[in-house]
């Protein structure tokens, strides 16, 4: 199977499991704003923005070095096991540290839901990583099923909690933190970790080699924190917390490319790590990152084109005013896309170090930007400064690439995006409707000609992929 065959064929099952992951999410947001108080909400938005900070640090990223280094033990079952025994063992004393510094804590501090956030912490930084054994394996079905059943019962949690219970914005924290225990049981018993579990495989020397690609990553994920929650702290402490709900509201639009994407990065960063040494790897990593940039960058678009027509179907009126602040959030997310697409090469080469340096760089600007402008435009200040650091970190990172894969940008069809982009963001602020009908179709019309090539791609493998199913079902007959 081709390199492009193979990363279509992952894409698509991780499709099937991440989309209706990501569905359920989507289906949960108009009960949010039509059910929680702008400020609670934003409180527990908040919250669950900080167990995103901590869970990465706690784990010593070791989900990141799981993958990676579970991806070179594919073929000997023997090295697997000793890796999972080697990634088990220091996410058990990472569970014990947590748990003695949340004592700790407890001491000096006080939070109202402190035993669900405590909880929630725990089965994040558990789940996070055994998901990324079940990548570092290849049982790609298997994590695509595990993140059905996360979103499932995220939903369903919800709507009881929510609707049925009364329990308001704690409702956020226990869905999660029941999803995720249902997943890692699921993970742990489908995938039989338990048969690849021996402590006496237990090696400092191998512990030492997951650190020295892992460490570097933690100050890549609290770049990464600053970067995309940094803007909701510095709106709760200039503005309030009813300002952060908005915000809040405004990102789900953003993160709807965002999580489309995570599920495409997953094959992407795979693809890269087992290609990365090929002798076509320039064209390869050419190809592939400018297709799906233009892929994504036109999934922003559709949503861009879209929203005018349905926001008030699914967005409560005490959250209207988040629609402004969109526009600039669903175009910094394109570059959000090009920017993890090139750190898939970083991740393929373990280049850490060089992940970390670019994400700190554009995590300093945001700050910069966001506290310069908070006092003279309000949010459109996180907008904004999200916009500015992600740019930064892309166009460094474009050049900073060529040292490891000759990667050539299609700077003529990104421009010419965001050209149609600029075009279609004024119609979006007009908000007029044969106006955005007449949006959605010249939008439409552009997506088709710039994606031909991807879907004539994907086409043809699900043609060779049928092709290749008669075959063996006429070779059955015939037997």
């Amino acid at each position: 199977m081709s390199k492009g065959r193979e990363f279509i064929k992952n894409t698509l099952v991780l499709l099937l499991g991440k989309f209706a992951t990501q569905f359920m999410s989507l289906l949960l947001l108009p009960l949010y704003t039509s059910k929680l108080a702008t400020n609670d909400y934003g409180t527990v938005d908040l919250i669950q923005s900080y167990l995103t900070l901590l869970v990465p640090v706690l784990t010593l990223r070791m989900d990141s070095a799981t993958f990676r280094f579970l991806v070179d033990c594919r073929k000997s079952p023997e090295k697997t096991k000793t890796m999972i025994s080697n990634i088990l063992f220091v996410l058990t004393w990472s569970v014990v540290v947590a748990l003695l510094i949340c004592l700790i804590a407890s001491f000096f501090v006080t939070l109202p839901n402190h035993l669900w956030i405590v909880l929630n912490l725990v089965v994040l930084m558990i789940s996070g990583v055994t998901l990324q054994i079940l990548r570092g394996m290849g049982n790609i079905v298997r994590y695509a099923i595990a993140s059905v059943l996360t979103g499932l019962t995220t939903l369903v949690a919800n709507i009881v909690l929510i609707l049925f219970m009364n329990r308001g914005a704690e409702s956020i924290l226990i869905s999660s933190s029941v999803a995720n225990i249902l997943c890692f049981l699921y993970v742990f018993l489908s995938a039989k970790l338990y048969r690849n579990v021996s402590f006496r495989l237990v090696s400092k020397k191998i512990i030492k080699e997951f650190l020295k690609f892992s460490i570097p990553m933690i100050p890549n994920s609290l770049s990464w924190w600053v970067v995309n929650v940094s803007d909701r702290t510095i709106i709760r402490m200039f503005l309030d917390a009813s300002a952060n709900g908005i915000y809040t509201v405004s990102c789900k639009f953003s993160n709807i490319l965002n999580s489309i994407f995570s599920i495409f990065n997953v094959s992407w960063q795979e693809t890269a790590s087992v290609h990365i040494d090929d002798e076509d790897r320039d064209e390869f990593f050419t190809k592939m990152i400018n297709q799906l940039l233009m892929l994504f960058s036109s999934i922003a678009l559709i949503i861009l084109v879209v929203l005018p027509i349905v926001f008030d179907i699914i967005i409560g009126s005490d959250y209207r005013s988040s629609y402004s602040y969109i526009p600039v959030l669903l175009y910094a997310n394109s570059w959000h896309v090009l920017i993890s697409l090139i750190g898939g090469i970083y991740v393929a080469k373990k280049k850490t170090k060089a992940i970390a340096n670019t994400t700190m760089i554009s995590a300093a600007i945001n700050i910069v930007v966001d506290l310069a402008l908070i006092h003279f435009i309000g949010i459109h200040a996180a907008t904004i400064s999200t916009l500015a650091s992600y740019m930064a970190m892309g166009i460094y990172r474009v050049y900073d690439c060529q040292k490891y894969v000759k990667y050539k940008f299609d700077y003529k069809g990104f421009a010419l995006f965001t050209v149609i982009f600029i075009i279609s963001a004024v119609a979006y602020h007009l908000d007029i409707m044969w106006l955005n009908v007449a949006n959605v179709l010249f939008v439409g019309i552009y997506v088709f000609l710039v994606n031909r090539n991807n879907m004539k791609s994907i086409l043809g493998m699900l043609k060779s992929r049928k092709k290749n199913t008669n075959k063996t079902i006429d070779e059955t007959v015939s037997s």
